[in-house]
């Protein structure tokens, strides 16, 4: 039972991955880019984690795990958040009708 949960994970992860990778080449502008992959690699990360923490052996790999999906989790929304700053800041616009908050 724990592997065929830890399977269904990892073929989330999967699927997660591939929408992230399909966002890249559909979306139409850099912003919208940034939140797909964003997204598919957060849940990606997320599902896999989840699947190796349900196949670990020792609860020692289990809190490795834990820390390190922790910490993908602050990190890559952040960085995803500063890359678009960054673009905004430089002036690279927006695909025609976004609405941008200034502040």
């Amino acid at each position: 039972m724990i592997k065929f949960l830890a399977n269904v994970c990892f073929v989330g992860s999967f699927c997660a991955f591939a929408l992230g990778t399909l966002g890249l080449f559909r979306l139409p502008d850099p912003y919208t880019r940034l939140h797909g992959v964003g997204m598919g690699d957060t849940l990606g990360v997320g599902l896999g984690g989840l699947g190796l923490f349900l196949l670990s052996p020792s609860w020692a790999l289990r809190i490795k795990l834990l820390v390190i999906l922790v910490l993908f989790w602050t990190i890559n929304p952040t960085m995803t958040h500063l890359v678009a700053k960054a673009g905004l800041i430089h002036g690279v616009d927006p695909v025609e009708g976004t609405k941008l908050i200034k502040g």
